[in-house]
């Protein structure tokens, strides 16, 4: 951006969200210049305001200021997007919404809160779980990971088997358009036929067509009783014909998850005590007691049919953190072990996860790379991390062709190249090998018609 814009924008953003709330300070900028995505950046990239709004109206007014003077902007919860959504690879605005985190209302009776996008999935849930309720996607990323961040890739994580991603759970959306103009989309009732789903179409769009201000989002009764089960197996295939049997069954778990040898060795290294073995299988299951109790038996059950040498059932709140303790370090693990990490995020139907890991393996194999599979194998979504080290010239070439081979071999079997992580930059070239053009441009004239001046997170998604 020229120096007489950024001076004009610069006087008009302070008049209507005060000094305290923007900067232009290199140091701060540069910490927005990226996301958790492994992408490079580059000068292009950094931002040339960070603004800190503290509500619609100021939103409405940047966008407005920005629609005008062909800037692009882009809306930013905590930059823990795989994808490079967050990226502000043209410059330009970057909308922080660290400030705007209340929970505006919960309504116990209808089950359902109105948030703004700003608060942290965690949090929201702690606040709930004080009424007996809660949020049912839990991201990986919960920690950290805002709302509207969550809403705008469509989130899932480990209790999706059950319960659904965050489409399933937004009732509406307060959104600011790229024009300027707000939209309420959406019903405060549970179930709508009424109109175009604008809900559903903002859902998962990556901050492209429209920033949401406010979401109201259905909410669900704690269970009176969880418990989890870890089965440990010398064959990853016997692990995932468990899961395959168990989900062609009446058990309706709230989460599966898988782990490979290379996993479980990372994490065994980096100080959590699990029995070495090719594969881990991790089943959770909410409900009434008595029920949960019966089905419980019923998993064991099948995970020793499938030749589970062993395992083990977590009942009280302590040990189901410990069991999920694993599964949850597998990233940091994993880090110890190779510096650079391409985690993929792929999905497939489950019942082609063990060819699915016998192709990755292959991948393994031919290039000689680590590639450590894990994630939630109850929907089919696995996320392949291969292993590098950005130093080594030949390596990284390994870990791109990795890449390649392996999206090949997902849509091949039926899959999709995101299930949960998104499009960004990351996935952006690659949409063609899962859409047809016809459904691209269809997806480029919804963007068109919403944003003609391209300023909302432009060179995203398509």
């Amino acid at each position: 951006m020229d120096n007489k814009k950024l001076s004009l924008i610069e006087k008009k953003i302070k008049e209507i969200v005060g000094q305290e709330n923007f900067s232009k300070e290199i140091t701060e900028r540069f910490c927005y210049i990226r996301d958790a995505a492994p992408i490079d950046v580059t000068e292009e990239t950094i931002p040339d305001i960070i603004v800190w709004p503290r509500d619609s109206c100021q939103i409405s007014k940047i966008v407005m200021l920005a629609n005008k003077m062909l800037i692009p902007i882009v809306p930013r919860g905590a930059g823990s997007g795989e994808c490079g959504g967050a990226m502000p690879i043209e410059g330009g605005i970057v909308l922080d919404f660290t400030f705007m985190k209340s929970v505006l209302k919960i309504d116990d009776e209808n089950m359902m809160c109105l948030v703004e996008p700003g608060i942290v999935c965690a949090e929201l849930n702690a606040i709930l779980a004080k009424r007996g309720f809660f949020l049912p996607p839990v991201p990986a990323s919960s920690e950290m990971a805002t709302i509207g961040g969550c809403v705008a890739n469509n989130a899932a994580g480990y209790r999706t088997v059950k319960y659904g991603s965050f489409k399933n759970w937004i009732l509406g959306l307060e959104t600011v358009l790229p024009s300027g103009k707000v939209i309420w989309t959406g019903s405060k009732t549970r179930k709508t036929s009424s109109g175009y789903d604008l809900t559903r179409l903002l859902v998962g769009s990556e901050g492209t067509l429209g920033i949401f201000t406010k979401i109201r989002l259905r909410i669900h009764p704690l269970p009176e009783c969880r418990r989890l089960l870890i089965a440990y197996y010398n064959d990853i295939e016997n692990a995932c014909k468990t899961v395959i049997d168990l989900m062609s069954s009446n058990i309706l778990p709230s989460a599966v998850e898988i782990m490979d040898k290379l996993s479980i060795e990372a994490v065994i290294k980096y100080g959590i005590e699990l029995q070495k073995c090719e594969s881990i299988v991790i089943v959770e299951l909410d409900g009434t007691e008595n029920d949960v109790r019966q089905r419980m038996k019923v998993v064991k059950k099948i995970s020793v049919e499938h030749n589970a040498f062993n395992t083990h059932i977590g009942i009280s709140k302590e040990e189901i953190k410990d069991l999920w303790k694993g599964r949850k370090s597998i990233t940091p693990a994993l880090v110890a072990i190779k510096p650079n990490i391409i985690d993929e995020d792929i999905a497939v139907p489950v019942t082609q996860v063990v060819e699915l890991f016998k192709r990755i393996k292959g991948i393994s194999d031919e290039l000689g790379l680590s590639i450590a599979t894990y994630g939630h194998i109850g929907d089919g979504n696995l996320h392949p991390d291969i292993l590098f080290d950005k130093r080594r010239p030949e390596e990284v070439d390994k870990a791109i062709k990795a890449v390649e081979k392996l999206r090949e071999i997902v849509i091949e079997l039926g899959g999709t190249l995101t299930g949960e992580h998104g499009i960004g930059i990351r996935r952006m070239k690659v949409l063609k090998m899962e859409h047809q053009e016809e459904e691209i441009e269809v997806m480029r004239l919804i963007k068109n018609t919403l944003d003609p001046k391209n300023i909302m997170n432009p060179a995203k998604m398509i």
